[in-house]
């Protein structure tokens, strides 16, 4: 027979202690849900704040076009081979990015250059309404900066590998001008634009060890905006770039990188039409501050 008075303090010591493993394996195992939702944190792609500064070594062509108020196209003018300018320059670059989800990134990144040349006109150079005629001294400059903002969202994202999309806005501040002195006097013309280009891009990222990280990533895309009444914005945007990093301090990476980049920007207002257009391609050192 069953002795429920001897029985009844057993059960109810079995069922506190099996309580007491059920809370306690469910406390375990909340842990390890949050320890493993919280595990990318330290896998070699998921910095959480990076700062990059750059050295670009890049070859230039830099094209501009300025038609005439009667709407009569302008010279398309080569700086490099028309005005003198350098092909080759080192071009600094900023940037810094923001981690602030698994799965979703913020980028900047922004660079400054400033050239200038002098010549002899090949040829009669017409820009707007102004003509530089053929064997004229000629002294020019081109200013440039350029300011990106991309979000990007990883559409794979794991301890070895990454593929994010990404999308975003380059503003391009331009400015360009060309001074002579001819026989009827100084000629001049000076132009300029502050562009806000959209860009979208595609970029993967694998990590071959913990201290050796490769990077690809491509962008294309066009665009046509009216920017106001009479005034309209087109062009194209291509990007290409390649890298390997290696952590070879705790919190610094040294990488190795090519880019290109090719830019046509068209913009019209009140009828004068501006054309400028720009392509670099060439190496890239980087030292990358992480945490």
């Amino acid at each position: 027979m069953l002795d429920l008075a001897t029985r009844g303090p057993k059960l109810s010591f079995h069922m506190k202690a099996a309580f007491s493993v059920m809370t306690a394996i469910l406390l375990l195992s909340n842990s390890a849900i949050a320890q493993t939702e919280n595990d990318w944190q330290s896998w070699p792609l998921a910095s959480h704040f990076t700062i990059d500064v750059s050295a670009m070594f890049p070859n230039l062509d830099t094209r501009v076009r300025v038609n005439a108020s009667d709407t009569s196209l302008g010279t398309t003018i080569d700086f490099e081979q028309n005005l003198g300018m350098s092909d080759t320059e080192t071009l600094p670059v900023i940037g810094f990015s923001w981690r602030y989800a698994k799965k979703h990134q913020l980028n900047i990144a922004a660079f400054k250059l400033d050239r200038s040349g002098s010549a002899i006109t090949p040829t009669n150079i017409t820009i707007g309404d102004e003509t530089f005629p053929v064997d004229l001294p000629i002294a020019s400059f081109l200013d440039m900066s350029v300011f990106n903002l991309r979000y990007s969202y990883s559409l794979v994202f794991d301890e070895k590998k990454e593929l994010a999309i990404g999308a975003g806005l380059s503003v391009q501040d331009i400015s360009f001008g060309l001074l002579g002195d001819g026989p009827l006097g100084i000629i001049e013309f000076a132009s300029g634009i502050t562009a806000p280009l959209p860009t979208f891009d595609l970029l993967g990222r694998y990590a071959f060890t913990d201290k050796w990280i490769g990077q690809l990533g491509i962008g294309v895309f066009s665009f046509d905006l009216a920017i106001a009444d009479g005034e309209d914005l087109s062009g194209d945007v291509r990007t290409a770039y390649a890298s390997i990093q290696h952590h070879t301090f705790e919190h610094v990476y040294f990488g190795l990188g090519y880019n290109y980049i090719d830019v046509r920007v068209d913009w019209s207002k009140n009828g004068l039409v501006n054309s400028v257009g720009y392509e670099y391609w060439g190496p890239m050192l980087t030292i990358t501050t992480a945490f």
